[in-house]
């Protein structure tokens, strides 16, 4: 690996690979146990470039709290070319799939109760408020890129994907999940979509009742019309499979 540097220009020695991604990997920060590296394994486009510097300049102690928010960008030894950023490390955290699926539960967070899956899903809730005030959509809401510790507070990581408005423009969140986009987006090629707080609003509602009807999916149900209805038409569609009125949509809620 060639040599790093922070913005800077101090020289940045790497550790150990901690995980990996589709677009790079994290490594430890030698020297300082709170930071994390992410280093991407391809060169970033000049828009990628200007985000990611304008997220380091934006950093804020309400940001970092929720969010493994860019601190600083990452150069080669030109201090031209963008490698990554240092970003806080999280410990003790586990993905929040892992939390509102029993099985996993009762493996990762044996002593969450009722009131533990409560305070996370109230904390996920600030975290995304406290974007929306700092001009950020998340997007990409996801049951991976969402983490809660084992005190029932939440981080949200991939943060170099959020959608970042800026007074001159946005810079857009070009991927996301489908299980977890409104129906208005459920057709649409997100790189051509400036998403709103309301768009994010629609996954957070949908990881909450993840966390309270233990893993459940709000459209996921028996369906009695003819043929399959896979999630994303019965949210295009509205067919909420838990309301007073599932029925007017061919739906009951699964088993148990």
């Amino acid at each position: 690996m060639s040599d790093i540097f922070d913005s800077s220009g101090r020289k940045l020695a790497i550790g150990p690979e901690l995980g990996r991604g589709g677009e790079g990997a994290v490594f430890d920060l030698l020297g300082n146990p709170s930071r994390v590296a992410k280093l991407y394994d391809n060169p970033l486009s000049r828009s990628q470039v200007d985000k990611l510097r304008l997220m380091a300049q934006r950093v804020s102690v309400d940001l970092e709290r929720f969010a493994a928010w860019p601190l600083d960008v990452i150069t080669d030894r030109s201090g031209v070319a963008i490698r990554g950023f240092v970003m806080r490390k999280l410990t003790h955290y586990e993905p929040i799939h892992h939390l509102y699926h029993p099985a996993h539960r009762r493996q990762r967070f044996p002593k969450a109760d009722w009131g533990f899956l409560l305070r996370a899903a109230r904390n996920l809730a600030i975290a995304f408020d406290t974007l929306h005030n700092n001009n950020v959509v998340v997007g990409d809401v996801n049951q991976n890129n969402i983490l809660v510790s084992d005190n029932a507070t939440v981080a949200l990581i991939d943060c170099d994907s959020f959608q970042v408005r800026t007074a001159n423009g946005v810079f857009r969140c070009e991927v996301g999940v489908s299980h977890f986009t409104p129906p208005e987006l459920q057709a649409c090629h997100f790189r051509d979509v400036d998403r709103s707080p309301n768009h994010d609003l629609f996954g957070l509602a949908v990881v909450i009742f993840h966390l309270l009807f233990m893993g459940r999916h709000p459209f996921v149900g028996i369906y009695s019309g003819a043929g399959d209805m896979p999630i994303e038409k019965a949210i295009t569609e509205g067919r909420f499979a838990f309301g007073r009125h599932a029925g007017r949509f061919q739906m009951t809620p699964p088993p148990n």
